[in-house]
């Protein structure tokens, strides 16, 4: 579609209100940037758009401002990462609201915008928002008080992105993730925990170095060969589970499995669940969607089916 094509629809409707949440801190801190050229696009394109920046040292955090401003908006829309739209939806869901999302990516890494579609550039995220329709998709349940859009990881590697400086993410970009990834390496692959894991009727027992509850095709930007067959919307997540490698031989062919596809059943479990519980005999760390999800002995992790819905932009249906 031409961007004439677009402009001509405007005069064709009622306009849309659109609620931004700015988090001018995200990716390489261009924000300030794009907020002109988003708020430009919107508005020619027949929105109505409020702006607030996510500034939480300042009380400005989006579920704050979510429960605030419930009223009267079509779209809820938030620049940043994926930490940043996993707020959006806590707060969204915790109000009980089901007013579509517009995402437009401004992370390091944007793992789950890439689950949507090949292009997240600002024009076409803007133009989801403004003529796009709602698509619904799971949600993900952690202990029953959190939220997350697509993973719920632990073990190495996981703390990278949450502990990763704002400052070095902004110049380095998805690089800063795997240059801390590198310097954690000793830490990370000395990492295990035992655990008792069960689903669906069976228990598995054993000490593992990572695992992921996903809905996404990526994780940590490295998109998994195995998860071609990833549905945002069919009720189950995908479930990986690594058991510790005894040598550097054993760690090579897990990294083999995560960038082939072909699975070391060995070391790599990979199966898909509506409903997970994994137990320790100790505290371990979790990350949500790249934030720090917490601390516990026993994680129970849940699907809740087509609980969200995001603006997505179909080609065909405005042609």
């Amino acid at each position: 579609m031409t961007r004439k094509a677009d402009l001509s629809i405007m005069t064709d409707r009622k306009r849309k209100k659109v609620l931004l949440l700015m988090n001018m801190a995200s990716g390489q801190g261009n924000g300030r940037r794009d907020l002109p050229s988003i708020i430009e696009r919107l508005s020619v394109w027949g929105c109505e758009v409020t702006v607030y920046p996510i500034i939480p040292e300042r009380g400005l955090i989006s579920e704050r401002i979510i429960s605030e401003h419930k009223e009267g908006f079509d779209v809820i829309a938030v620049y940043g990462g994926d930490g940043s739209l996993n707020y959006v939806v806590n707060g969204l869901l915790q109000e009980n609201l089901t007013i579509p999302i517009g995402y437009i990516p401004g992370g390091s890494t944007n793992d789950f915008a890439r689950s949507f579609g090949d292009s997240i550039s600002v024009y076409d995220c803007c133009r989801a928002i403004a003529y796009g329709e709602p698509f619904q998709y799971d949600i993900g349940v952690f202990n029953d008080n959190r939220y997350f859009n697509y993973v719920a990881a632990f073990g190495a590697f996981t703390k990278t992105s949450y502990e990763t400086p704002q400052a070095v993410k902004n110049i380095f970009g998805y690089g800063a993730y795997a240059l801390s990834a590198i310097g954690s390496l000793s830490e990370s692959l000395s990492y295990r925990k035992h655990m008792i894991v069960r689903h669906d009727g069976e228990t598995l027992e054993g000490n593992f170095i990572y695992g992921s509850i996903s809905n996404s095709t990526s994780v940590g930007g490295m998109k998994f060969a195995f998860a071609n067959d990833t549905s945002l919307n069919d009720g189950v997540f995908e479930v990986m589970l690594i058991t510790s490698p005894d040598n550097p031989l054993d760690l090579a062919s897990v990294v083999s499995s995560l960038t082939t596809g072909v699975i070391d059943r060995r070391f790599v479990k990979i199966f898909k669940t509506a409903s997970i519980e994994l137990e320790c005999n100790e505290e371990f760390d979790w990350t949500l969607d790249g934030e720090a999800g917490g601390r516990c002995k026993k994680a129970n992790i849940r699907v809740l089916p087509k609980a969200a819905s995001m603006m997505v932009f179909n080609e065909s249906s405005h042609n």
